[in-house]
């Protein structure tokens, strides 16, 4: 609107100029007179109800030295600004809408307001308003009078970040900020690319900063336009630190760690559990000395998620005053052993508070999670050679297009020469999966053709990706060029498709397969040559190379790519 103004004004002035000195002035932005209802105590009882409305006067209005010319309604932008000192050194900001004259704050915005502000809880504090009003970047601001008032906020406890998935869901997972000073660490157990989002206590949601040109991935806001975070591509355990006060967050990749001293080994890390374990005989009951250190991947604002731009960095771990600490330079932790014969080592780093380091009787060592989940009888075959690939490790999702040509229905098994079903529950009408079934029990064919098959052994349900058989296949991203490229398919390979592609320059984002002309089903490329199932890294696909003619070959039942020159 700023620009749209000053051109308008422009306009005006070389059109309206009969002779010399025939110029169009604007009065400018107004300031406003800032009203409120008064003092505050804030009641965390009642956070949804209203707590506080501020009113001003109306500045939208511009006039002109010239009745005939009208200025657009709503060209000054108002900004509230709320100050715990007079003189508003660092105010927190507010923009109000175009036209408004009004604001209403609940008890519970309110108080995730002031705390931003700086009031102290429990005490009433001097809190100080004002708008600022700007016609263009080029003028100067005009304030409205200060209005102040007491406010009382409650108390919040700012000592735990809330992890949110993509959907801003709660996790169960936190880092800690224990001076509650706004900067959260702690570890947490991801998938590649996994995207979150941070909540502290009051309210306020940290995300990645809105960049379209990109590049800014670990450049944090808290603004209304905001992105989601997302971690590199690697799968496993990350330190993580989000620092509100210079709004970035960094992400350390913890690949393996070593324990050295009284116990020797490498330890296996449980993602879900976030946990490191490692299994061993003792000699005996008593007390130990070890040493955990190894090397991880440092990725912050100047590497971006760029893996080989990561930094190599020490890590380890040590005791102090009884608690585990994390660094770069191990020292002693002494544990206890309850009893000779097999145990285990683990390092608990689920609660950001307090991680834990200790041995326990029994061998503990985490299961693997299968990459594939076979499926038997889609074509009246039962030899394991048709299989799902793992997309989503949290939840156990497994997706491949499978060609169906059935004559008894089919069924899962966990394990190649597991003859174990997992088909259809006979107790309910919905797709749901049960474990141990029988052939009674299996699962009628969609239909004949080939058809994304969907299988998640978290939720014991399947589904089929898209109603319709794929009929067309083409691909897009590669050279960052989103267009539609359609694939040819092999004769009597079922799933098998190729095209030419030429590599011009850098596939920034990944490639994309997608299924039957529609942006909503596809296979994604990953640096390993798999295709997953509405999941891709980012960066260039195995074996792209600038200037060279290749041959995209896509399985789309086995989940892989190749580029032949």
């Amino acid at each position: 609107m700023k620009y749209i103004l000053a051109s308008l004004l422009a306009a005006v002035t070389l059109t309206a100029c009969d002779k010399d000195g025939d110029i169009i002035t604007t009065s400018g932005a107004l300031p406003v007179e800032l009203s409120g209802s008064g003092d505050v105590v804030i009641n965390k009882d009642h956070a949804g109800g209203l707590a506080l409305t501020l009113n001003w006067t109306d500045n939208s209005r511009l006039t002109t030295n010239d009745e005939r010319v009208q200025t657009p309604v709503g060209t000054t932008v108002n900004t509230l600004q709320f100050s715990n000192t007079s003189s508003f050194d660092a105010p927190i900001e507010i923009l109000t809408e175009t036209g408004s004259t009004s604001m209403q704050f609940t008890a519970e915005s309110l108080n995730s307001l002031v705390g931003r502000v700086g009031l102290e809880s429990d005490i009433a504090s001097a809190l100080y308003i004002r708008m600022r009003s700007v016609l263009a970047n080029n003028v100067a601001p005009l304030y409205s009078n200060v209005y102040q008032i007491q406010v009382t906020p409650y108390s919040i406890d700012m000592t735990l970040g809330f992890v949110l998935d993509a959907g801003r869901n709660d996790t169960g997972n936190t880092l800690a900020s224990p001076n509650s000073d706004g900067i959260y660490s702690g570890f947490l157990g991801v998938g590649g690319w996994y995207n979150w989002w941070l909540q502290e206590g009051n309210g306020v949601l940290w995300g990645n900063v809105g960049d379209d040109g990109g590049g800014k991935p670990f450049v944090i806001s808290s603004n209304d336009q905001h992105w989601n975070f997302w971690y590199p591509g690697l799968s496993g355990c990350y330190y993580t630190i989000v620092n509100t006060v210079r709004q970035e967050w960094s992400a350390l990749y913890v690949p393996s760690l070593t324990v050295s001293g009284d116990i020797v080994g490498e330890m296996a890390y449980d993602r879900k559990a976030n946990k490191w374990t490692l299994a061993y005989k003792a000699p005996q009951a008593g007390t130990v000395n070890i040493q955990i250190a190894g090397t991880g991947k440092q990725y912050n604002s100047s590497t971006g998620t760029d893996d080989a731009a990561a930094i190599d960095t020490p890590v380890a771990f040590g005791m102090e005053n009884g608690a585990l600490t994390f660094g770069q330079t191990p020292s002693d932790i002494t544990v206890s052993v309850p009893s000779a014969g097999d145990a285990t080592l683990s390092l608990d780093l689920s609660n950001p508070k307090e991680w834990k380091c200790e041995v326990t009787e029994g061998s503990e060592t985490p299961a693997e999670v299968s990459q594939i989940l076979y499926i038997l009888g889609n074509d009246d075959t039962w030899n394991f050679d048709q299989y799902l690939t793992l997309y989503d490790e949290d939840n156990l999702c497994y997706a491949a297009a499978v060609n169906f040509n059935c004559s008894w229905g089919y069924y899962f098994s966990p394990a190649k020469d597991d003859w174990t079903h997992i088909n259809q529950d006979p107790g309910t009408s919905e797709w749901k999966l049960i474990i141990g079934g029988t052939d009674e029990n299996n699962i009628q064919a969609p239909g004949k053709g080939l058809y994304v098959t969907i299988a998640s052994l978290g939720w014991m349900s399947y589904w089929y990706g898209m109603a319709d058989p794929i009929t067309q296949v083409s691909y897009t991203g590669f050279n960052d060029d989103w267009s539609l490229t359609d694939m040819t398919a092999v004769d009597g390979q079922p799933g098998v498709y190729t095209a030419q592609v030429t590599a011009k320059s850098d596939t920034p984002w990944g490639a994309q397969i997608l299924l039957n002309g529609s942006w909503d089903y596809w296979f994604g490329t990953c640096s390993d040559g798999s295709l997953r199932w509405t999941k891709k890294n980012d960066g260039n696909p195995v074996g792209w190379e600038a200037g060279k003619t290749y041959t995209l070959t896509v399985d789309l039942c086995k989940c892989t790519y190749s580029l032949t020159e």
